[in-house]
This record gives C-alpha cells, sequence and structure tokens, in this order.
C-alpha cells in the first residue's frame, strides 16, 4: 500500500514540461486582464500589510461592530504569513497579489501531480495537468480566487504524499501548520479516519494519532489564543447553521442546477468509465475513500457552494488514481479538452475579472484619502470592506467579509446597519446619523435604491461625490446650509 519516495520539490523529470505547460496557462488566465478576480483577496493581503507594519495582533482597527475588533482569530494565519514576501516586491499591488495567486495555485498542482503520479504511473502528465486545469471551469474559477484553501489543498497533498508511517513526524507537522492555514483542516481528519477505516492496520492508526495529535497542538498553540475557540466555533459551527435574519454570503448559496452540471461535465463521463474499468481491474486501495469524499461533498455542493471544489478535487484524484487509458486516447482527449475549453476558461475569468474590477473603487478610495480626516468613521457596507482596509487602512468601517461576525458581536447593531442598506423601515435615512457616522458610503451596484432613497429624503446627509459605482455622502455640518454639492475629484 505504501510507496517509499524521498520527496522533493523540483519536478521530476517526466512531468517537468507538463507542469511547467500547466503554470503558463494559469499565467494567461491571471495577468491576460487588470485588477484581481476577487475582492476578498484584498481583505487577505490587508491583514498581511498589518502584520508587516505591526506585528501580530489580537485585535483588527478597522471594525466597528465586528467580533475581530476585541476577539481577532485568525484562521488564515500562515496564509497571511506566506503573503508577507510579495509585498515587498517591487511591483504594482494588483500584480504582487497575482504572483502569490500563481505561486500558490502551481504549488497545488505540483502536490496533486505528485500524488497522482504515485498511484498511476501510466496516466500522462499531461492529461493530469490539463484536466486539472480545464476539466472544470468553475473549479479553476474558484481556485483563482485565492483564498486560504489553496495552501491548505496543498499541505492536505503534501500529507498524502508523506502517508507512510516512515514520516510520522512530518505528518504531525504538517497536520500542525494546515490548522493554522484555513478552516478546512476537519477535511485532513476525516480522510485519515476514512483511510483507518477501509484499511485498520496500525500503521493507518500511527499516522491518524499523529495527525489528531498535530490538529489538537495546531489549535491549543494557535497565535489567536485565548480567541481561536469562538473564533472557531463562529467559523466551523455557527456558518453551517446561520441565524434567522443573517445575509448570506455567496458561498451559502445553492448552486443552481446549471452550474453543478457545468462544473462536473467532464467529470461525470470518467467516472463512469473509471467504473467500468474497475470491473475488470483491481481498485488502487484508498482511492474509494476520495470517492466516498467526493459524493458526500457532492450532497453538500447542492445546498452550498463552500464544499464544490472539494467535492470536485475528490472525484478527480480517485479517478486519476484508476483510470485506465491507452497512450493515444490520454492524447486526444488532452488535445480535445485543451481545444474546447481554454478559450471558454480564458471567457469567463474575463468576465470574473471585469465583475470584480477595482477602477471606481480605486476613484473612490483617493476622494476619501483626500477629503475625509484619518481615523474617521465611515459607514460602509460590509461587502467594500476588503478593497477600502487593503486601500485605506487608517480609517474605520462597520465591519466585512462574513455578517456572522457582527451578528456575534452586536446583533442589535448588525440588523440595524441592515435596515439602512435594505432601506426597508421608515427613517432608514436616521440611521448613520444615530450611529454617529459621519460618511456614509452606498454601493450602487448593489444598493442602487437606497442611495437614490438616501439621496432624496436625508436632511442630515448631502452627495459630496459619486461614479458609476458609489455614492459618497456627508453629514452637513450645523453652520452650513443644507445645500448639496460636489468636491472635486483629486488628481
Amino acid at each position: 500500500m505504501y510507496r517509499i519516495e524521498s520527496f522533493s520539490f523540483i519536478p521530476m523529470k517526466e512531468f517537468r514540461i507538463p507542469f511547467v505547460f500547466g503554470i503558463s496557462i494559469y499565467a494567461i488566465l491571471l495577468f491576460a486582464f487588470n485588477g484581481v478576480p476577487d475582492a476578498d483577496i484584498f481583505y487577505h493581503f490587508a491583514i498581511a500589510k498589518l502584520y508587516l507594519k505591526e506585528g501580530f495582533v489580537s485585535k483588527l482597527p478597522w471594525p466597528e461592530i465586528a467580533i475581530q475588533s476585541k476577539e481577532f482569530t485568525d484562521y488564515h494565519f500562515l496564509f497571511h504569513i506566506i503573503q508577507i514576501p510579495f509585498l515587498i516586491l517591487p511591483f504594482e499591488e494588483s500584480i504582487s497579489i497575482k504572483l502569490f495567486i500563481l505561486c500558490s495555485i502551481s504549488t497545488l498542482l505540483y502536490t496533486v501531480l505528485k500524488y497522482i503520479h504515485s498511484k498511476s504511473q501510466e496516466t500522462s502528465p499531461y492529461l493530469i495537468v490539463t484536466f486539472f486545469i480545464l476539466g472544470s471551469i468553475l473549479f479553476t474559477g474558484r481556485m483563482l480566487f485565492g483564498r486560504g484553501n489553496l495552501i491548505f489543498f496543498s499541505i492536505y497533498f503534501l500529507c498524502l504524499n508523506h502517508w507512510h508511517p516512515k514520516f510520522i513526524y512530518r505528518i504531525f507537522a504538517i497536520s500542525f501548520l494546515s490548522v493554522w492555514t484555513y478552516s478546512g483542516f476537519p477535511y485532513l481528519v476525516i480522510t485519515a479516519i476514512c483511510i483507518f477505516s477501509l484499511d485498520p492496520k496500525k500503521d493507518n492508526f500511527k499516522i491518524l494519532t499523529a495527525i489528531l495529535s498535530g490538529i489538537v497542538f495546531g489549535l491549543l498553540l494557535h497565535p489567536s489564543f485565548p480567541y481561536q475557540f469562538k473564533g472557531y466555533f463562529i467559523e466551523l459551527i455557527l456558518q453551517t447553521m446561520p441565524p434567522n435574519g443573517i445575509e448570506p454570503i455567496a458561498e451559502w448559496l445553492a448552486p443552481t442546477r446549471d452550474i453543478i452540471i457545468l462544473g462536473f461535465v467532464f467529470i461525470f463521463p470518467l467516472l463512469l468509465l473509471t467504473f467500468k474499468n474497475l470491473l475488470q481491474n483491481k481498485w488502487e486501495p484508498t482511492s474509494i475513500v476520495f470517492l466516498f469524499l467526493g459524493i458526500t461533498n457532492l450532497i453538500f455542493a447542492g445546498s452550498s457552494m463552500r464544499v464544490f471544489e472539494i467535492s470536485w478535487l475528490m472525484f478527480f484524484v480517485f479517478i486519476f488514481s484508476n483510470l485506465k487509458l491507452s497512450r493515444n486516447y490520454q492524447l486526444a482527449v488532452t488535445i480535445f479538452l485543451f481545444i474546447i475549453q481554454f478559450p471558454i476558461a480564458y471567457d469567463k475569468m474575463g468576465q470574473q475579472f471585469k465583475s470584480s474590477e477595482s477602477k471606481y473603487g480605486q476613484i473612490v478610495t483617493d476622494w476619501i484619502r483626500f477629503n475625509v480626516p484619518k481615523g474617521e468613521r465611515i459607514f460602509l457596507s460590509w461587502a467594500d470592506y476588503p478593497y477600502f482596509t487593503f486601500k485605506i487602512p487608517e480609517y474605520r468601517y462597520l465591519f466585512g467579509l462574513n455578517p456572522l461576525y457582527a451578528w456575534s458581536y452586536d446583533q442589535n447593531s448588525y440588523f440595524t446597519q441592515k435596515a439602512f442598506f435594505e432601506s426597508n423601515v421608515q427613517g432608514f435615512e436616521m440611521i448613520p446619523k444615530v450611529m454617529n457616522y459621519n460618511t456614509v458610503v452606498i454601493n450602487k451596484q448593489y444598493y442602487g435604491y437606497t442611495a437614490k432613497s438616501f439621496r432624496a429624503v436625508s436632511i442630515d446627509y448631502f452627495l459630496a461625490f459619486e461614479n458609476e459605482k458609489y455614492a459618497i455622502f456627508v453629514k452637513t455640518e450645523p453652520n452650513k446650509n443644507n445645500t448639496k454639492q460636489n468636491n472635486i475629484n483629486p488628481k
């Protein structure tokens, strides 16, 4: 069952060129467009900036009504530490962020390629790489968001590549670090339990024990001590059953049937072919675990996007650990997949970059920097929080990233600000004044009706600046009349 190899991050000769081919595809999809593919990455780099400036912190300086303002649990501590070197590169910020994403996703590609190759040496590395990148546009698009799961999945497969009692201390260290990387670390435990259940040998029990021990020590010695216990309760427990009335983040929303079909359209035919082959051949022993995890996560993926990429990845590992195709068929599938999927991937990534374009956000944050005193409290929606904290960290905001962070801190304040942005209560225009905010920023793409209504009915704030995406309202000073005016856009 075990195959002992010395692990090296230098690609083996047989897949060195395919690996470079894969990196090249990722680079094209990242650098062919301006900006970054997802706004959440700005929040993570804002944390990395904060660490670079002040060292590790136990609370964040930006949120007003979020639990992190007094108890900050950094679920992505190692993820943020890895980002710091990219901040000091002599490049424009979005280029540095893209380089980080490229390095992270390339590391994941390598660890996956290494693992599949150890299980199925007959499979062409070109097919593995091409299918991993282009087998699901949805999977690749979500991976290019550059979130913490990139580093976690790399650690996950690093652990699988060391799955032998000989490497028990490495497995302990890898498990320890997984807790500091991403809140999905329980999947490492689940995988180890499944493998032990399938093959209850003493060696697998040792590995399971090492993983459990590493994770327990990772939790106890977490940099966020003693706040990590409450933090992980919110992240792992409360988030699976959000309280009534909480705004759903995109990750909580159920994908449409079309999205699920498109996400797995190339997986299912290969899955059927793999089952057909397995009727005549012996299964790779541990691959049944990945089939089980793929199926169970697919069920949950039907109600939430959070676990889609895990489901797809588990199916991918199962298929390519068992797939038996002639070299000619592998070549044909590789070429077909590239010709069909690469143009689609390029087009979809272009749409994604356009949807997260930060041009108007740049203009607004420049305006604030020139016109609003540093340290001012800004009434801002949680969806815009990542970009604003990255670009102008000298200010304070309501909260961001996840409504549960505000709900856990002060339910009344959370629902009050929510009522403003939804403009669904009489007198909503009084809320920023009651909460004592002098500056209100409204994203018109999300809250167009609110921006229009607030401008029409508020007598306490005037429209100071707006562009196609944002409107900035400033509190009318007592010694001035309520004449609405426009400030000059900073050069």
